[in-house]
């Protein structure tokens, strides 16, 4: 009798698991697809931020030029300028990698989650 009800609950178990290996296959294109879009939109987001930063800057930094500020004050917003364009080029570059290689990107994506 305890070796039917293991036999039964194993089967059960069994069919589970195919059933649940069918819907995770049946279902793997639209989550790769999400994590692709998922990646697209974070990095124009921040390279839409970084962007607008930068542009603020370049343009507080012509206003003070232009209204002959102190040259510390100048050199302030210059090199702020030239620091806010280190994120916008690295989420442009991440943005073209989701853009150009989405495959790679998902590997890479899935190899942080490890």
């Amino acid at each position: 009798m305890n070796k039917e009800l293991l036999n039964e609950n194993l089967n059960q178990i069994l069919e589970g698991l195919k059933t649940a290996i069918d819907t995770a296959n049946a279902e793997l294109p639209a989550i790769l697809e999400e994590i692709v879009r998922w990646g697209m939109f974070k990095y124009s987001a921040f390279s839409l931020i970084s962007l607008v930063c930068l542009l603020l800057s370049v343009w507080t930094t012509i206003f003070f030029i232009k209204n002959h500020e102190e040259p510390d004050a100048i050199a302030g917003t210059v090199l702020i300028s030239l620091f806010l364009l280190i994120p916008f080029t690295y989420n442009l570059f991440k943005l073209l990698f989701v853009f150009i290689t989405p495959k790679l990107y998902i590997i890479n994506y899935l190899k942080d989650l490890i």
